[in-house]
């Protein structure tokens, strides 16, 4: 008899939440996978994590509110044995880097076959930590070493890991608030708006400490 692995689903749209659901039900049943669980925004599934106790917690990458290297990152801190799989529609490596700084233990594309999925939950539960299926470490590397950032863009990222605000990063650099502010919103948006905690790993990962 397999063991079962007791999995918790989150993602803002009820039709998806459901066609996951449904797919590993019907696809993820044979293999000890079980849905005990679905929810649509952090509060929900805080909730169900400390009612359900699950193993794994399959997180879509883009929520309205909070995203899901965010919520990744607060679920790893208050319980680091829990995993969990981020999933996502687009295909970015830079978002998959991100994911990995903020604690993911794997990663999917909606756009993989349910085979795949499956998979990655079972590897994942495994402890082979493979973080994305059909991507390369070599792949990956690139995106997790710059985010596409730039020069000033790194700078801003390592002041905002150090807690600072708009006008002590304008007043270290040497620019306007205004343009202060500008950075911050661009530096933000092209880590998908991470939280404090993620932006130190971020900052950390980039060798921004050593700057």
């Amino acid at each position: 008899m397999k063991s079962e692995i007791r999995v918790i689903l989150m993602d803002d749209q009820a039709l998806i939440l459901e066609a996951i659901a449904a797919l590993l039900r019907a696809h993820g049943a044979e293999h000890g996978i079980k849905v005990v669980a679905c929810a649509k925004n952090y509060h929900q599934v805080l909730e169900a994590v400390q009612q359900q106790r699950p193993h794994l917690v399959l997180l879509d990458m883009h929520m309205p509110e909070i995203n899901g290297s965010e919520v990744a990152y607060k679920l790893k801190k208050h319980m680091p044995e829990l995993k969990i799989v981020m999933l996502s529609s687009f295909e970015s490596l830079q978002e998959v880097a991100q994911a990995k700084a903020a604690g993911a233990d794997g990663y999917a594309f909606k756009s993989d076959p349910t085979v795949v999925l499956v998979n990655t939950l079972l590897e994942v539960m495994a402890g082979q930590n493979p973080f994305v299926s059909n991507v390369s470490p070599a792949e990956l590397l690139p995106a997790a070493l710059d985010y596409g950032l730039t020069r000033r863009q790194r700078q801003v990222l390592k002041l905002l890991a150090q807690g600072e605000h708009n006008k002590a990063i304008a007043q270290c650099l040497g620019i306007s608030v205004r343009t202060a502010e500008k950075h911050r919103a661009q530096v933000l948006a092209k880590l998908n708006k991470p939280s404090p905690g993620a932006l130190s790993h971020i900052a950390v990962e980039l060798g921004l400490t050593h700057d």
